[in-house]
């Protein structure tokens, strides 16, 4: 009697577990998201009315937080285009950001993050997560 008992309560912690213990955001999967940076280059960083141009981000540092921890727990480049892909994921939401300069002045630090939240709902799905846009000085 007790065996079945235990069987019992064996089949019920599993069924639980699969009902609420799916798959955390991150590596692992079979999806992907895709982006690209684009840098606006201006003659003087607060003053948007000086803006020279908008070009490709080639080279930047595209970075990439699973879920709600702190991160970063990943970190991709831009091609020469300024596009980026993160592969292999689950189904989850991502935080993706990418340092630029800051537009506001009077801040003690000379970059700040641009943030972007992505949702991937399915597997083998790609996610575009749109053009990020930071700002430097020309």
């Amino acid at each position: 009697m007790q065996q079945h008992t235990l069987w019992s309560g064996i089949a019920v912690l599993a069924v639980a577990c699969a009902w609420g213990c799916g798959p955390t955001p991150g590596e692992g999967g079979t999806a992907r998201i895709v982006g690209s940076v684009e840098v606006e280059r201006r003659v003087v960083l607060t003053n948007p009315a000086s803006a020279v141009d908008v070009v490709p981000g080639a080279d930047y540092d595209v970075f990439i937080t699973y879920g709600d921890r702190v991160g970063p727990d990943d970190r991709v480049w831009t091609n020469p285009e300024g596009q980026f892909a993160f592969e292999g994921l689950r189904p989850g939401t991502y935080t993706l950001y990418v340092y630029s300069g800051d537009t506001v002045g009077g801040v003690q630090q000379p970059d700040v993050a641009v943030m972007r939240t992505v949702e991937i709902a399915k597997h083998g799905s790609e996610v575009d997560a749109g053009e990020i846009r930071v700002y430097d000085e020309w």
